[in-house]
């Protein structure tokens, strides 16, 4: 007799543990193809070192970017696995050492120089190809009419940022599409 209840009581409790439903955590299927996605926004951080002026001490620099007037759109094609973007917008992009501003400056952003060339989705990762150039985003986050990418970008974009000594270690960049 205690077989058989042990039995039932061991099988309750493998289906209670694996008969949970996962459904919540995870996201629909990501379909790109032949839908225009609209820019809606966009952040940069970064951070580096600044050269402190007659001397040869560097002091750590955050670097964070707000977009701002987005009028940028993205289609994705089918066949040819083509991404192609219209429009731009422009990062207002502020530099500070030590919680002190140094810079702020508005760098336009035409859509082409992040998205431009052949796209391929690997698992989590937007992959895009152009020439030589391939940008890796992941996917952070979708839904049926939103899409949430982050990944590194390249830090010679701060080359705009003229501050003297400005030596930028690491960027990324999130962008948020909607339908």
């Amino acid at each position: 007799m205690k077989t058989p209840l042990y039995s039932l009581l061991l099988l309750v409790l493998l289906c209670s543990g694996s008969c949970t439903s996962d459904a919540d955590g995870e996201r629909p299927l990501l379909v790109l193809t032949n839908t225009e996605w609209e820019l809606h926004e966009a952040t940069l951080t970064g951070r580096g070192t600044v050269e402190v002026p007659g001397s040869s001490t560097s002091v750590p620099v955050s670097i964070d970017g707000v977009g701002q007037d987005y009028d940028m759109s993205l289609t994705f094609g089918d066949g040819d696995q083509l991404v192609s973007a219209t429009g731009s917008f422009v990062f207002d992009v502020s530099v500070s050492a030590l919680g002190v501003p140094l810079q702020s400056e508005n760098i336009p952003v035409e859509g082409v120089e992040i998205f431009s060339g052949n796209w391929e989705l690997i698992g989590d990762e937007l992959v895009i190809t152009d020439n030589e150039e391939v940008v890796i985003l992941d996917v952070v986050d979708n839904s049926e009419s939103m899409l949430t990418l982050k990944g590194v970008i390249d830090a010679s974009e701060f080359e705009r940022l003229q501050e003297e000594g400005l030596t930028v270690s690491e960027s990324s960049i999130e962008i948020v599409l909607v339908k």
